[in-house]
């Protein structure tokens, strides 16, 4: 019977040897094959336009031998065993190719020991491995199959419990006469391991706690690549390291017991940055930095920034404390800005404590601010306002993708209030809800809808903060409007409402081998301050895409059919 690895091993040496002797003698020849395996021939063997010199009759029959012996070692690794191949005399010659019955699997044994097999509890996974093995019986073997087959079953293995399975023995046996392939796979699963403590390497500057926060392994439980994966990940999604490597050798196992070993290089700490920008709803922006992700020597990550936009300017800092033994992510900070946008001037300054915690796709955050505004609509007078804001936030995203979703969804519901009896001129609460839903056609184009609605409930929104009512308007809302030109009219200016709804229906179309694209969409919505006043502002256009490093960059062309008048829009285009 003939030993597949000895093929495998053959194929491309065959084919290389071909290839390195131009100078053989056949003058050319003509490949005729079935289409089936047409491609793979012409893809190794020489050109069949190639010429040849004719002056060596041995060098001829060397070259036709060795034309033989390639095409059936690239026939092989296809599953066609027993192929007839001849060279034809004519001019040009003709190389024959009849690859005959292709060979199909006809019996599959695998065979496991170690716990895998000799521990009751473990039958189920045993099961599942066999019921998943990749090459089934009645179907074509082919080469690649088999070897990925292999791959993925020890794979599985070695994903959960079994670190140190390994294949023992495996076998393709071949009946070239029949066509048939017998399958024999040995696997030992070794034992089923635990997890025991951390082991880490590289730190200097922090402490062992500060990976151990980050940390969702607990000593004891069942050992899964998944989970040092998981732990590898949250680690270099922190601005302490830059290299982070999470492994677990079996080696250095004691018993059933297998350290996880973590070795880490530290990032630096401090870092300045600078950025400019343009968006058409602000205008061109400058942007400066600061970055401590040691602050105080405690881990305490300090983000500095200041923006200066042509419609509005921000100075903001946040602290962010490392998790807390139960997961929580706490913050402070504190913000001043001023912006003069559709008529409407604000000045707000903010101080504010927050808790964030991570479940899988769930975020929830919940926070306490407060803010102080003054605001004056062109041609009225100052108005004074205060807010104690209680503030909770639910956001679900499951995406395949984050910066470019091409298939997933998104939701997130945010609720706020704050009482007149506590550092606050009104009561309200504020709801505000989006949602996001992607869909892939093709390998090329994306359905994306999206909608949000809000309310503030209130009895005026007079002492209400612009904070917490309503605009609309301009790139990532309602285009073919300017920014934040949909609310409720205040003399010269537009000001915010107690009501809010937008609907988005978007299709885009990349291009092949691209990181452009285009987009045809129809926005609608509008706010204000009574729900029978809301009217449908639509807005449709045509837009082209490019994927960016931060996200697919968006430049909109954009009807407003209330307003008619075209307005162009630029953004980075996501949209949760």
């Amino acid at each position: 019977m003939p030993d597949l690895s000895r093929h495998s091993r053959s194929t491309l040496l065959v084919a290389a040897l071909l290839l390195s002797n131009p100078a053989a003698a056949l003058e050319r020849y003509r490949l005729s094959a079935p289409e089936e395996v047409l491609e793979l021939l012409t893809q190794y063997l020489p050109d069949p336009e190639q010429s040849f010199a004719d002056d060596d009759e041995s060098a001829r029959l060397g070259l036709v031998r060795r034309l033989r012996e390639a095409t059936r070692a690239l026939l092989a690794t296809e599953g066609y065993f027993s192929p007839q191949v001849t060279l034809e005399a004519g001019t040009p010659p003709v190389l024959k190719v009849d690859p005959g019955v292709r060979t199909r699997v006809t019996a599959v044994d695998i065979r496991f020991s170690g716990d895998l097999a000799e521990k009751a509890v473990f039958q189920p996974d045993a099961e599942r491995f066999k019921r998943r093995w990749g090459l089934k019986v009645d179907e074509a073997f082919r080469e690649q199959e088999w070897a990925d087959a292999k791959e993925r079953l020890l794979q599985r293995a070695q994903a959960r419990y079994f670190a140190a399975a390994r294949l023992t023995d495996s076998l393709a046996d071949i009946d070239p006469e029949h066509a048939t392939a017998a399958l024999t796979l040995r696997l030992d699963s070794g034992p089923a391991y635990r997890l025991g403590p951390l082991q880490i390497e590289g730190l200097q500057d922090y402490k062992p706690w500060l990976i151990e926060r980050f940390n969702p392994l607990r000593v004891g439980e069942d050992y899964s690549l998944e989970g040092l994966q998981a732990l590898q990940a949250a680690l270099q999604a922190t601005p302490y390291f830059s290299y982070v490597e999470v492994s677990a050798d079996p080696s250095a196992a004691q018993d059933d017991v297998l350290p996880v070993r973590v070795v880490v290089q530290e990032a630096k700490p401090k870092r300045f940055s600078t950025g400019l920008g343009y968006s058409t709803n602000t205008g061109g922006r400058l942007d400066a930095g600061w970055r401590d992700a040691n602050w105080l020597s405690r881990a305490w990550l300090l983000n500095a920034n200041l923006r200066l936009e042509q419609r509005q300017r921000a100075a903001v800092a946040d602290v962010f404390l490392p998790p807390d033994a139960a997961g929580r992510r706490n913050s402070f900070g504190a913000i001043a800005e001023s912006s003069h946008i559709s008529g409407l001037s604000i000045r707000r300054q903010a101080i504010g404590v927050a808790s964030a915690t991570r479940q899988g796709d769930i975020e929830r955050r919940l926070g306490l601010s407060l803010q102080g505004e003054t605001s004056q609509s062109d041609g009225a007078e100052r108005s004074h306002k205060q807010a104690l804001a209680l503030d909770w936030q639910w956001t679900r995203r499951k995406v395949d993708n984050v910066l470019n979703p091409r298939d997933g969804h998104s939701l997130s519901v945010r609720l706020s209030a704050a009482s007149r009896y506590v550092l606050s001129d009104a009561d309200f609460v504020r709801s505000w809800a989006r949602v996001a839903w992607w869909h892939p056609f093709g390998r090329r184009d994306i359905l994306n809808l999206r909608a949000e609605a809000g309310y503030t409930v209130a009895k005026s929104r007079l002492d209400v903060p612009q904070e917490f009512l309503f605009r609309t308007g301009g790139a990532q809302s309602v285009r073919g409007y300017d920014y934040l030109s949909l609310g409720v009219r205040d003399g010269q200016a537009i000001v915010g409402g107690r009501y809010l709804s937008t609907a988005t229906v978007e299709y885009t179309h990349w291009l092949t081998a691209s990181a452009w694209g285009m987009a045809g969409f129809v926005d609608v919505g509008d706010a204000g301050d009574h729900l029978s006043g809301l009217r449908a502002r639509v807005g449709s256009g045509l837009g082209a895409r490019w994927r960016s490093p931060a996200g697919p960059l968006a430049l909109d062309l954009a009807y407003g059919w209330q307003e008619r008048r075209l307005r162009a829009h630029l953004s980075i285009a996501l949209a949760f």
